[in-house]
């Protein structure tokens, strides 16, 4: 049967009464054994005179779920799996435990989300264009919602430039909202790239849902880069959500009393985001391994060089360690250690671990 191949995490993953911050801290646990999942997620709910029932409920849940997906052709990437999974979401608080999607997740390339308004303007089209032309000369991988708008325009630029893109879906794969971008979405696929959801695969794109598909949006690049916005609408919240995330904002200025402009400017006023005016200047300011004066850049007098320091040769060091000592946020750290990944000389080696990457 197929359901024995299933991955007891999917069972966690549909489990309900404990959330995902705590689900993710029983998974990086050092002490983590999938074998003694069920006893160790016990352990952490409080109503235990309904656990059993309610994990049975999720594990009929995640074989009903495993064999869609068996059926369907989708993949399932969970949360520990270092290669395959999106690695830097894998570094917020609360992740989920697997996403469902077609395609792949481009580890290898620098994902930036590029974010806006569903009712966006010539100038908002036009700027969203020009930015991602100009990344795509970048190893760039270029996030977005596969909405109407700005964002069904990151994707179509990428696509048409030869940049990795990537896409998440508010509900399941089986109802891509809007329909008309199923077309785009099978683009990405075949580019190389893929498109995903933690939500079932018959699960329509309700409402509640966006706002958790915004997360992931956030958590899933190094940085966020708003086009345009209403001041009340999703781009705004998934900018504040990779704001808390402790990940870089930044966004498009615009003309005043414009609509789609009063999210972006009052990101900029309320110094949540940085702004972004030159699509040569932001790149550098995104990635300093982007400066067109690459060669002048001296990493020993830099954060990355006083990371290099914390990595004798045979020593593995946990994020939380370096994050503590150097009291930094999320976004500089992890930005850092993707350069030096980026660079050879360091590597990944388990969800949260890094090492001097040895010779081949």
């Amino acid at each position: 049967m197929l359901i024995t191949a299933m991955n007891p995490l999917l069972t966690l993953h549909f489990f309900k009464g404990i959330t995902n911050a705590e689900k993710q801290a029983i998974i990086a646990s050092d002490q983590f054994n999938e074998k003694d999942l069920k006893p160790t997620v016990y352990q952490q709910y409080k109503r235990k005179e309904d656990f059993d029932s309610r994990w049975e409920k999720a594990a009929l849940l995640a074989s009903m779920e495993y064999e869609i997906c068996q059926r369907e052709g989708v993949v399932i990437l969970y949360v520990n799996d270092v290669d395959n999974f999106p690695s830097v979401l894998r570094e917020i608080p609360d992740p989920p435990v697997v996403l469902f999607g077609r395609g792949r997740w481009n580890n290898k390339k620098v994902p930036l989300s590029i974010i806006g308004s569903r009712k966006m303007t010539n100038y908002g089209k036009f700027q969203c264009r020009r930015f991602v032309e100009d990344l795509s000369q970048f190893p760039i991988n270029i996030i977005s919602g596969l909405a109407m708008g700005i964002d069904e325009v990151a994707h179509q630029t990428a696509l048409d430039c030869g940049a990795t893109t990537q896409a998440f879906l508010a509900g399941g794969l089986g109802h891509i909202s809007p329909k008309k971008n199923a077309i785009l979405a099978q683009q990405i696929m075949n580019s190389g790239g893929g498109y995903f959801t933690e939500q079932p695969f018959h699960v329509a794109s309700l409402p509640p849902y966006y706002p958790v598909r915004n997360r992931l949006i956030a958590g899933a690049a190094l940085a966020t880069l708003v086009i345009e916005a209403a001041r009340k609408s999703g781009a705004m919240i998934t900018a504040n959500q990779a704001f808390n995330y402790g990940r870089e904002v930044f966004a498009l200025p615009g003309a005043l009393f414009q609509p789609m402009s009063e999210g972006p400017n009052k990101l900029i006023a309320d110094e949540i985001a940085s702004i972004a005016l030159d699509p040569g200047t932001f790149a550098s300011n995104f990635y300093p391994l982007w400066s067109k004066n690459r060669s002048k850049i001296d990493l020993s007098k830099s954060f990355e060089g006083q990371l290099i320091q914390h990595f004798p040769h045979g020593r593995k060091v946990h994020s939380s360690y370096l994050k503590k000592y150097f009291e930094v946020n999320n976004s500089q750290l992890f930005k850092s250690l993707h350069v030096l990944i980026e660079l050879g000389v360091l590597q990944r080696i388990g969800v949260h671990t890094y090492a001097r990457k040895t010779a081949d």
